[in-house]
């Protein structure tokens, strides 16, 4: 019975993307299955500096946020592994007067045809979210 579920949890890629505003800063933590993210990634983490430099190019090119229209700049800020899981961080700084925000959210779909990645916003006490996925890797939520 143990394999059976083996073999599906290896079948099954998501992610989830945390989005929350704080003090002008929006903080987004991505959370992987560690396998999934080093075979995207091309780096494994047990070899931190080389991983965290492959992280935050392959994050740089597949997470992009735009607030009220206006791409936002993101900064890589670290990952963390526990487990069968990895997280990365990132952040946005001067962000201000939300009304709208955009995420092009396309990690880990070019490696597999059935990811999909949960974004859930907290913004100013607003809880929003969608799923991104192959074909459809954007969505657009307004406050």
């Amino acid at each position: 019975m143990g394999a059976v579920f083996f073999s599906f949890m290896q079948d099954f890629h998501a992610s989830t993307t945390k989005v929350e505003y704080e003090n002008g800063t929006l903080k987004l933590t991505a959370k992987f299955f560690t396998s999934d993210l080093e075979t995207a990634v091309g780096a494994n983490v047990s070899s931190k500096d080389s991983f965290d430099s492959k992280a935050k190019s392959y994050s740089n090119s597949n997470l992009v946020v735009k607030v009220n229209g206006s791409t936002v700049p993101l900064t890589y800020v670290g990952s963390q592994t526990n487990d069968k899981s990895t997280r990365l961080y990132l952040k946005a700084d001067n962000v201000k007067d939300i009304k709208e925000i955009e995420i092009k959210n396309s990690m880990l779909i070019n490696n597999f045809a059935d990811q999909q990645n949960l974004v859930t916003f907290d913004i100013n006490g607003v809880r929003k979210s969608f799923t991104a996925k192959k074909g459809s890797d954007s969505g657009k939520v307004t406050f």
